[in-house]
């Protein structure tokens, strides 16, 4: 997945996500809204069939880039979080190769 910056300013931030439809960016616009800062976090889709998906994210008193980053880190951590709560809910003998956790 790649974002494609379309207009930035100091307190808005409009950005195309490539190659995604509706699930990862209902989880960014969730992720973007638990912050104080976010005035609005809101996606649209210009056709059903279009792959890409336009988020606008307006802040107040922060930089719209950096609370973007912040939350795309946040998520990421908690798309881990599951992962491994998953895997570790998975009784061994129906694992699949592949999914035992790493030692860290």
């Amino acid at each position: 997945m790649k974002i494609q910056i379309l207009e930035e300013t100091k307190d808005k931030l409009k950005f195309k996500m490539l190659n995604t439809r509706v699930t990862v960016p209902e989880m960014l616009q969730k992720q973007l809204l638990t912050h104080k800062e976010v005035v609005n976090a809101s996606g649209l889709m210009k056709h059903p069939e279009d792959k890409d998906s336009i988020f606008i994210l307006q802040t107040k008193n922060a930089n719209p880039k950096e609370i973007l980053v912040k939350s795309i880190e946040e998520l990421q951590k908690e798309i881990n979080n599951f992962k491994d709560e998953m895997l570790k809910a998975i009784p061994e003998e129906n694992k699949v190769k592949g999914t035992k956790k790493k030692a860290k």
